[in-house]
């Protein structure tokens, strides 16, 4: 039998009557086919008296959580499906909190960029910068679309993709080289982005600007998917390889942190 999914933490005032349902949700959710459960069934299975079993199945059906069926057995509704649907819409990238951008650049006093994949390019759509004015700052702008190939967002956006998918996107297209480190090779760029896939995180060596370095890793969402990528990225005298690697540590703390928010790794 399936396991229900346990809270994250024991309740300071817990509503039984609320765990309840609950319970019957989750164990409603198991179901592979649409042919539904009934009272005694569920009473087994959860171990709750068939009296409570029905009042509290009378109650979900009353608000479209749960449809009764014609031989008296119960499934859940599309209500929770449209409830569910709601929140990829309310967490797109877009509105993404800047207190987790915020906490990084704080204590690194650097630049914190948030990027999404858009054709070839990164674009990014959020930026912190330290507030001290005689810091160097990153030259990256909102809106402004960067080479994939070049940049750390880039690499951990498009490290995801199969390596035909990944060939098809650079077919006539020109690597430019815009630095002495830039990489031009399709051959070569591809095993960087290996490398990025399976160590998680990706690094620009003055690779898109000369003096900036960066280091950045992958946000995912509920399915799995990288929907954007974080980054730290200053001047190469302050980001040396050392440097990154401790941010590195942080920089994870706080993805992981984004990637649940939008519902990764939550069962």
């Amino acid at each position: 039998m399936n396991q229900l999914i346990t809270p994250m933490y024991k309740p300071k005032y817990p509503v039984q009557t609320l765990e309840k349902a609950f319970e019957i949700v989750e164990i409603l959710s198991l179901q592979e086919s649409d042919d539904g459960l009934g009272v005694s069934e569920l009473s087994s299975r959860l171990n709750i008296g068939k009296s409570t079993i029905h009042r509290l199945l009378d109650t979900l059906v009353a608000y479209q959580y749960v449809e009764k069926l014609p031989d008296n057995k119960y499934r859940l509704s599309w209500k929770i499906f449209q409830l569910g649907s709601a929140v990829p819409r309310q967490r797109s990238v877009g509105n993404l909190d800047p207190k987790y951008l915020k906490e990084l650049c704080e204590k690194f006093q650097e630049t914190v960029n948030l990027g999404v994949k858009e054709g070839r390019d990164v674009v990014v759509v959020s930026k912190v910068e330290p507030e001290t004015s005689y810091r160097l700052k990153a030259n990256f702008h909102v809106g402004e679309k960067e080479p994939f190939y070049a940049t750390a967002m880039g690499k951990v956006l498009f490290s995801e993709l199969r390596e035909e998918n990944l060939r098809q996107l650079l077919e006539d297209f020109q690597l430019e080289k815009l630095t002495e480190k830039t990489i031009t090779s399709v051959d070569e760029l591809l095993n960087e982005l290996r490398n990025v896939k399976k160590q998680g995180y990706a690094i620009d060596d003055e690779e898109y600007c000369k003096g900036l370095c960066c280091i950045a890793m992958p946000v995912k969402d509920f399915s799995g998917k990288t929907v954007a990528a974080i980054s730290v990225s200053g001047p190469s005298f302050r980001l040396d390889f050392k440097k990154m690697m401790t941010i590195k540590e942080e920089l994870e703390r706080v993805t992981t942190e984004v990637s649940r928010h939008f519902g990764y790794g939550v069962k």
